[in-house]
């Protein structure tokens, strides 16, 4: 038996996280330029899931996730111990006055499991889940997942200017063990990554700069980072 990894099961894997990820139906060629892929093999995959009900299309031939994804959804966030851990921690322990996120990294785009928003109470089915994906270099929790790679696989990836913002973050990272990132318009976040770097945990939306701030907010995130994920 070969030891080469399946191209096919991976591509449409790709293909399906591609499209669960949209918030909205798409077109074959769209799909495939998003993956760089051959829009004929896109189609074909999109169709070969259809005949199981992992994708169903629209009235104008685009892609939407079919009824399988649903048992999928359910199964996986079964056999997660991410969610089974850290869900109940969030809902109880989350500060209510900044956003607090929890999110992977997955081809060079960070996927948010938890995106709560400020407020007294935390509205748990738009947290979980309910957050669009973001390209890594522009995200908290993105920058701090991607410091466990070395530079001179992280560089071929992204522009020159994605890397001019993001080399000094990765290398304060790699320094210290967390990242806080003070944005040009003020806003200050911050990620500690969890899960032997699996996953992160970040606060946001911080507009409060004294240091003594900052570093309670940073022990507040570091105490709820371990409170989300004590290894077993």
């Amino acid at each position: 038996m070969s030891s080469q990894p399946n191209q096919s099961l991976i591509d449409g894997i790709r293909c399906l996280q591609y499209l669960v990820s949209s918030d909205k139906a798409v077109g074959c060629r769209e799909l495939a330029r998003q993956m760089g892929m051959n829009s004929t093999r896109v189609n074909r995959l999109l169709m070969t899931m259809a005949s199981i009900g992992l994708t169903t299309q629209d009235e104008h031939r685009r892609y939407l996730p079919g009824p399988g994804i649903h048992a999928l959804a359910a199964q996986a966030i079964r056999g997660s111990s991410l969610f089974a851990q850290a869900l109940p921690q969030l809902e109880r322990y989350a500060p209510r006055d900044i956003v607090v996120a929890l999110g992977v990294l997955w081809e060079d785009q960070v996927i948010y499991i938890w995106h709560s928003e400020p407020g007294e109470r935390i509205n748990a089915s738009q947290a979980l889940a309910g957050f669009r994906m973001l390209p890594a270099w522009q995200s908290v929790i993105g920058v701090s997942l991607l410091a466990a790679e070395s530079d001179e696989a992280l560089r071929p990836r992204f522009s020159e200017e994605q890397w001019l913002q993001i080399a000094p973050l990765l290398a304060r990272k790699r320094a210290e063990g967390y990242l806080i990132w003070h944005r040009d318009d003020g806003e200050i976040s911050m990620a500690q990554p969890i899960d032997h770097n699996r996953a992160a945990l970040a606060f946001a939306k911080i507009w409060q700069d004294d240091e003594a701030h900052l570093a309670q907010r940073l022990q507040q995130l570091q105490s709820l980072a371990q409170t989300v994920f004590t290894p077993r």
